[in-house]
């Protein structure tokens, strides 16, 4: 097959070469199209499901929802944890499916179980849109201004185009999952009834409710037959009708007018909620208003202050953002002093663009952009004046990164190009193997382009050019070797070119073989390391397969159109200098063989006993993504405006850093619930400015602009010089989403404590957190306390209740309506719909007194005829019961009216008794102690078990020495029943360590057993995977004079260039096998095999090295997480050239032997 294959190709020279033209021309659109990510997936299928049970407490959302949740969703097929929060009106589960699970069929079966579980009414669990590198976008609302600098539009003008129109609209893109919303208020119209009016009017809770909600509908009348016609008939009955006032306000382009008018149409709604008759006393309607707080308005201007007003759902977060003030070209401006001059938003409403999971990022950014571009431009789509303003593009990563790897890429091509043409010594060899290189690359994007996969960072530029151009250098330098001798000149060019591709067509089968064997690791690693490598080992494959190819069809035909009329060309001063070096150093080390052998020995053993040790572990290098992201930690119990508060401060302090570009400050959760956090959590988004833009600062050093750790120290150490007590915590976004989601922890690392009780956990972390602080290395020390969130619980007292005749389902009503503001009705306007709520006025809830003294209706009580005394009409009263049996007083009639009309001064017959009189202090027990305890603030579990986590990082130490050491210090500290789990960055290290060691040694052993059926020597085997030590010595020095760390990186790194030791090996000992085999002398066969060998050897070592030199040596941003890779592959291959003469002193201890037959002609 490869026969025919190369003399198809040589027999059709302009087919094949137009076949290369045509791999160029779609591989250079492949390359310009393909989707691009920055970083990788690295996360299984995992589904995080979202229940609001808005009000409860974390206790009871735990036993309420979490728990049913768990119940139902345990059991699936793939599932291998499950880990839940449960906090103030909201629970929170992450059920992470086994690698190879299909994201789709996982998702169903969640929906499917969801279904399954028994949870409180209105309780409605959904799938959250969050996954690890999903948020692509971020924007906010702009609120024009008036002339006064006031903003125009309230919150909740802003956040209802949120919500019911941007959401929509980014919705309907594809690649767009969802939009989370933060910040702003959502809107709901209250109704703050005055209980002593109720009282005068005899009206109660429940009967206020159900008259709003009945007078808020549309009804059908079925259809009526009007001759040969049908009309349907609807009685109109929705508050407002139902029509949207926000309308009217997009078709003006005047923000004063449009804001006026929204109001205009608000008040309007009120006043017909406010008009609604509750009941009728005497033929005189008692409408809301009488009952309402402030009762009847005079002036249509005093609608809406009180009574019935437009208020906001319970407020679950708040967005600030700090941007630098800049004039009409984009400069940034500076203030009067020099400083660089900001713009403060203290309330911004916020969207986050969520990609759909397996979407590609580049296509659904281009369709948001266009999106915004059609929503800011056209009038009629946003409310006059606010514009949709971005400050966070995933591309802005994306084409950065790219740009580096992509520079190093080309940096990487010259050099090789170079070095070709020098060892080559012929011009158009090196063009024809220099061409095939970027041609193998296209053709592997062009596979990757057309089977939908995406590249990243590590497949475009972590390539080992070695093993691309392996195969070209083969065909090409027996070709030129061949023509050059004059052999066969009898014979046509074309079948001189044939035949002496035929004579390397074993010795090339076998390398890809032996590279493809090399390369297994890649191809079968599983976990996050094979989520985040897997798209290298496809471009690898590719890459061997589109360089294996074109080796064999476009190499020959450029050798034939190139090749003409060659003449035998003495090689140049380099290579017969650097040959001369090796021959002459070999004749040296042969003469002391176990000096040298000793020399060898003591290397390895130092390397190993020494070197080694001092090697720091991590499991992936850290991709800088171009920005700081800051968590702060308050105390538990802390309100949204004291986090607000301080958040302003550390605005403040982290925008006096002229690196810094923006801040953005998260503080608390968004509206959806899928941040599960509260108001002690605040997380501050701070792009920095383009490197180049970092001006100098004075450091310890001298004058020079700082580095990114740098600026994180400084920037720590300055806010927790300034706001004591809350804990800061560094990390960037999307490595601190992935860490999170694989873990269940906001934090890079962490230990888990897992045990029954909630105090009990929380005393041992408080412990564990003491030591971990103690550790160097470790920093960002933090305890995600459990307990601590002060609650008001009033105990309903059954006794008091059942001596007043009170249900306890009465009582809780009134603690969930009067001050929670139950919905009861939704007011719709168009297409939108708000929430209308009951709620006592804010004084008469606003403390634990004013809440004492709210009023239960006696709503079971029942006056009859007999023993209770009632006062008879007259013409001007109607009738009136007197005392009740429950001791409740009832004024006498109004002295005038009638039963057509009067007015009533007090005609309520409702007993009522104030909520202090049935309630106890956490039962009878505890009287005297108040109604405030502490609670739980959030409460963990993992697997059906409560936990509780210390979170950490790791900064100035490796991960491996730190973690072993904290483990140490917190052993004796975890005592049965409870125990510890560390999770994070360090487990992920060390499972794909065990799995990579197991991976890697049957490759090893698969090599092995192939160049023993290859040689037939076991001998020759082992000697040759001599060069597999020398390249791992050169890799464990080059990261250890580096300063960088093991991790998977450097991992793939040694994976890469173990085929090119192999093949290196492999080509030594096939030349001296086949010096030996023509009887050549032992000491001979050494030099003149090393002799022979010494170009091709360094061809390869050189490509190598210097086509990932420059990702080596590379600090721009992006070049992180392929630079251990880099500076393996570079100091293995620097090794190999060191210990080039390593093999044939080994070969020289048994190389007397006869060479089994067949064991020189893999040598080509």
């Amino acid at each position: 097959m490869v026969r025919k294959l190369i003399a198809w190709a040589v027999n059709n020279p302009l087919v094949a070469l137009l076949i290369a033209v045509a791999l160029a021309a779609f591989g250079s659109y492949a390359f310009a199209h393909i989707n691009v990510e920055a970083y990788p997936d690295p996360a299984p299928a995992i589904l995080e499901v979202v229940a609001q049970y808005p009000g409860a407490s974390a206790e009871e959302v735990e036993r309420l929802v979490t728990i049913p949740l768990e119940v139902s969703l345990s059991g699936m097929t793939g599932l291998q944890s499950m880990r839940s929060k449960s906090l103030f009106g909201l629970a929170f589960l992450n059920c992470q499916f086994a690698y190879g699970t299909d994201y789709l069929a996982a998702r169903q079966e969640v929906l499917n179980r969801m279904q399954m579980a028994d949870l409180p009414a209105g309780v409605l669990p959904s799938i959250s849109p969050r996954s690890p590198i999903g948020e692509i976008f971020r924007y906010t609302l702009s609120n024009p201004k008036d002339a006064f600098g006031a903003p125009i539009y309230s919150l909740h003008d802003l956040k209802t185009l949120q919500n019911w129109t941007l959401v929509r609209e980014f919705r309907r893109l594809p690649g767009v999952v969802d939009v989370v919303s933060f910040g702003g208020d959502v809107k709901r119209y209250e109704v703050h009834p005055d209980p002593e009016r109720m009282k005068r009017y005899g009206i109660t809770l429940k009967q206020l409710q159900e008259s709003i909600a009945a007078s808020n509908a549309n009804v059908g009348g079925d259809y009526l037959v009007q001759g040969d016609t049908v009309q349907v008939v609807r009685g109109l009955g929705l508050i407002g009708q139902g029509q949207d006032p926000a309308l009217a306000a997009l078709a003006m382009t005047d923000p004063l007018m449009a804001r006026d008018r929204l109001r205009a149409e608000e008040r309007r709604r009120i006043l017909e909620v406010r008009q609604i008759v509750i009941a009728s006393t005497n033929n005189v309607p008692v409408r809301v208003e009488d009952v309402i707080d402030g009762g009847p308005v005079p002036t249509w201007e005093e609608v809406g202050e009180h009574g019935v007003v437009v208020g906001r759902e319970t407020r679950l977060g708040r967005v600030i953002l700090s941007r630098p003030t800049r004039n009409d070209q984009g400069e940034e401006v500076e203030s009067t002093d020099g400083s660089r001059a900001w713009v403060d938003e203290d309330d911004a409403v916020q969207g986050l663009v969520m990609l759909r999971k397996g979407a590609d990022t580049l296509p659904t950014l281009q369709a948001v952009a266009a999106k915004i571009k059609e929503l800011n431009e056209n009038p009629g789509r946003l409310l006059p004046g606010v514009k949709v303003v971005a400050y966070y593009d995933r591309n802005e990563l994306i084409n950065v990164t790219t740009e580096t790897v992509k520079e190093n890429l080309f940096l990487g091509m010259a050099l090789v190009t170079v070095v070709l043409l020098m060892f080559l010594g012929h011009v158009r060899s090196a063009l024809i193997i220099a061409i095939n290189l970027p041609l193998a690359l296209l053709f592997a994007f062009s596979v990757l382009f057309l089977r939908g996969k995406s590249a990243n960072l590590l497949s475009i530029g972590a390539v080992d050019f070695g093993i691309i151009v392996d195969s070209t250098v083969i065909i090409v330098e027996n070709t030129y070797r061949h023509l050059s001798s004059g052999e066969n000149r009898d014979r046509s060019l074309g079948e001189r070119i044939i035949r002496a591709s035929w004579e390397v067509e074993r010795g090339l089968f076998f390398s890809t073989v032996i590279m493809v064997c090399a390369m297994l690791p890649l191809f079968t690693m599983t976990g996050p390391e094979g989520q985040i490598f897997g798209p290298m080992a496809d471009t690898y494959a590719f890459a061997l397969a589109g360089a294996l190819f074109l080796a064999l069809t476009v190499s020959p035909v450029l050798c034939l159109f190139l090749f003409r009329n060659l003449k035998q060309k003495r090689e140049n001063v380099l290579v017969r200098s650097i040959r001369d070096f090796y021959v002459w150093q070999l004749e040296r080390i042969l003469r002391h063989r176990w000096l040298a052998l000793a020399v060898f020995a003591a290397l390895t053993a130092f390397t190993i006993g020494v070197v080694v040790p001092q090697l720091g572990r991590e499991f992936m290098p850290e991709l800088d993504e171009g920005h700081i992201w800051v968590r702060g930690i308050f105390p538990v119990h802390v309100s949204l405006d004291e986090v607000t508060h301080k958040s302003e401060i550390a605005r403040r302090i982290m925008r006096e850093f002229p690196e810094v570009q923006l801040v953005a400050a998260q503080l608390g959760r968004p509206d959806g619930g899928t941040d599960p956090t509260s108001f002690y959590s605040a997380e501050y988004f701070v792009p920095l400015r383009h490197q180049d833009q970092w001006p100098e600062v004075e450091t310890e050093d001298g004058r020079r602009k700082r580095t990114k750790s740098e600026v994180i120290e400084a920037m720590n150490e300055e806010l927790s010089r300034t706001l004591v007590g809350v804990n800061w915590n560094f990390s960037q976004q999307i490595r601190d989403n992935v860490l999170e989601v694989l873990s269940g922890v906001q934090g890079e690392n962490s230990v888990k404590i897992v045990g029954p009780d909630l105090d009990e956990l929380e005393r041992v972390a408080r412990r564990v957190e003491t030591a971990l602080d103690g550790v160097r290395g470790i920093r960002d020390v933090g305890m995600y306390r459990i307990m601590g969130q002060s609650n008001l619980e009033f105990a309903i007292d059954r006794a008091k209740c059942s001596t007043w005749n009170i249900r306890v389902s009465d009582v809780e009503e009134v603690i969930q309506t009067a001050i929670g503001g139950k919905p009861f009705t939704r007011m719709i306007e168009g297409e939108k719909a708000y929430d209308i709520t009951l709620r006592w006025p804010e004084p008469l809830r606003s403390s634990e007194e004013a809440i004492l003294d709210i009023p239960i209706d006696v709503t079971g009580h029942n006056v009859t005829e007999g023993p209770v005394a009632t006062l008879p009409g007259t013409p001007f009263t109607g009738s009136s019961v007197g005392i009740s049996s429950m001791g409740s007083n009832v004024p006498l009639p109004a002295s005038t009216g009638s039963r057509t009309s009067g007015a009533l001064i007090d005609l309520g017959t409702t007993p009522r008794r104030r909520l202090r009189e049935l309630v106890s202090p956490m039962g009878k027990d505890q009287a005297g102690k108040g109604f405030v305890r502490p609670g739980a603030t959030t409460i963990f579990r993992e697997q059906g078990s409560r936990v509780i986590a210390v979170k950490f990082s790791v900064r100035g130490r490796d991960l491996a020495s730190s973690v072993a050491e904290a483990q140490a210090k917190v052993a004796p500290l975890i005592k049965a029943p409870y125990r510890t789990e560390w999770s994070g960055e360090f487990r992920q290290m060390e499972q794909a360590e065990r799995r990579m060691v197991l991976i890697i040694a049957l490759a090893l052993a698969l090599i092995l057993v192939l160049l023993y059926l290859a040689f037939g020597s076991l001998l020759d085997a082992v000697v040759i995977f001599a060069n597999v030590a020398a390249v791992s010595l050169g890799g464990i020095w080059s990261l250890w004079l580096t300063g960088t760390h093991f991790n998977i990186s450097a991992a793939v790194g040694f994976i890469s260039v173990l085929g090119v030791a192999v093949m290196n090996g492999l080509l030594l000992v096939s030349s001296f096998n086949g010096m030996r085999s023509q009887g050549v002398p032992l000491h001979e066969a050494l030099v003149q095999g090393l002799s022979r060998r010494v170009r091709p050897l360094m061809i390869t070592a050189l490509t190598a090295i210097l086509g990932l030199l420059p990702a080596a040596l590379s600090t721009k941003m992006g070049s992180q997480a392929q630079q251990p890779l880099a500076i393996v592959v570079v100091g293995g291959m620097v090794m190999t050239l060191i210990l080039m003469n390593l093999l044939p002193l080994l070969y020289s201890f048994y190389g007397h032997r006869e060479p089994p037959t067949d064991s020189a002609n893999l040598g080509h």
